[in-house]
């Protein structure tokens, strides 16, 4: 993948007016950056796209998630190795930031016997409650294998696969996650489990 800000600029581009990103989704990177590299890194990411904290439930336009995530990937890269690893690292901040709230913890408990399959079943609808646009498929490709596909989508693969197996670790089951870009906006995550 390329580095996170050469690649923002085309990712932008994707973009239309009123596509928009949950708060929840800043403040979980907002939250890894300050674990990692301290609260007045946290505010350097913060203080140019948002006027204060964001509000979990409340909408912000994707255009400014994007560049957190590329700026936030850039500051975290020597903590996480790659940029790549350092937007799965955002990706489980993510995930483990909505599993930790009400609604959250209300689907783990109606996980029926911690079966991945329902998470991930019910992630085109978590989706649409997080973000404004794309489209998601879910697939499910044997008793512990699935598909997921996602189509006019701005987030980065590796972002999509920390999140995706941040659902794992919650449900705690070993797994793996691949994700492919197709092109750019549309990529599928294959999602395997014991």
């Amino acid at each position: 993948m390329a580095s996170p800000l050469r690649d923002l600029e085309q990712r932008i581009a994707l973009t239309r007016p009123g596509d928009t990103v949950r708060g929840l989704s800043f403040a979980a990177v907002l939250r890894l950056t300050r674990k990692h590299l301290g609260q007045d890194a946290a505010e350097r990411l913060r203080a140019p796209l948002l006027q204060r904290n964001p509000v979990d439930f409340f909408s912000y336009p994707a255009v400014d998630f994007l560049r957190l995530l590329a700026f936030a990937a850039e500051a975290l890269q020597p903590t996480f190795g790659t940029p790549d690893e350092a937007l799965r690292a955002c990706g489980d901040a993510i995930c483990g930031t909505f599993f930790e709230s009400t609604v959250g913890q209300t689907l783990l408990r109606f996980t029926t016997g911690g079966d991945p399959k329902r998470i991930y079943s019910n992630a085109p609808a978590s989706y649409a409650t997080a973000v404004s646009y794309g489209q998601r498929e879910y697939v499910a490709l044997g008793d512990k294998r699935v598909r997921l596909h996602f189509k006019d989508d701005l987030l980065p693969v590796p972002v999509h696969e920390g999140i995706l197996a941040g659902a794992l670790a919650a449900l705690q089951r070993e797994g793996q996650v691949r994700g492919t870009e197709l092109c750019l906006g549309e990529s599928e995550y294959l999602i395997e489990w014991a």
